[in-house]
């Protein structure tokens, strides 16, 4: 990962602002030092302004975090953003406040008569520690 390239930290829009998500994103802030983190909560007015940015954004990033809410889970907007980080090979993570950076298991979706955009899945995260991207 280049620290000139920006990394973005998708997490779900309901946590924007949270103390659950200020406080994992001070923490990313000293797990990832001198990287340019970028918070959606802070770039997006509206569901309109990210699906119109982010398939651009998504080609500058040199690299790609994803938390949940405590629980674990992310919205669809969430599984949009890794699939295309995925997709165009951008280095990724998962993070968990108890557990740091970790590798990503993959995605369990929810049951689809609960399923909902702002509750779509559970972020499954691997057993073993990342140091960085």
């Amino acid at each position: 990962m280049s620290n000139r390239l920006p990394v973005y930290v998708a997490h779900p829009m309901t946590g924007y602002g949270t103390p659950h998500a200020m406080a994992s994103l001070h923490a990313l802030g000293e797990l990832l030092p001198g990287a340019r983190l970028i918070d959606p909560g802070m770039v997006y007015t509206s569901d309109a302004e990210w699906q119109r940015s982010w398939p651009r954004l998504v080609r500058t990033l040199g690299g790609f975090v994803i938390f949940g809410e405590p629980d674990g889970t992310v919205g669809a907007g969430c599984i949009r953003e890794l699939a295309d980080a995925i997709a165009l090979g951008v280095p990724m993570a998962g993070f968990d406040l108890g557990r740091g950076l970790r590798e990503i298991a993959g995605v369990d979706l929810i049951n689809a008569d609960c399923r909902n955009g702002k509750r779509a899945g559970t972020l499954r995260l691997g057993s073993t520690p990342l140091a960085s991207l």
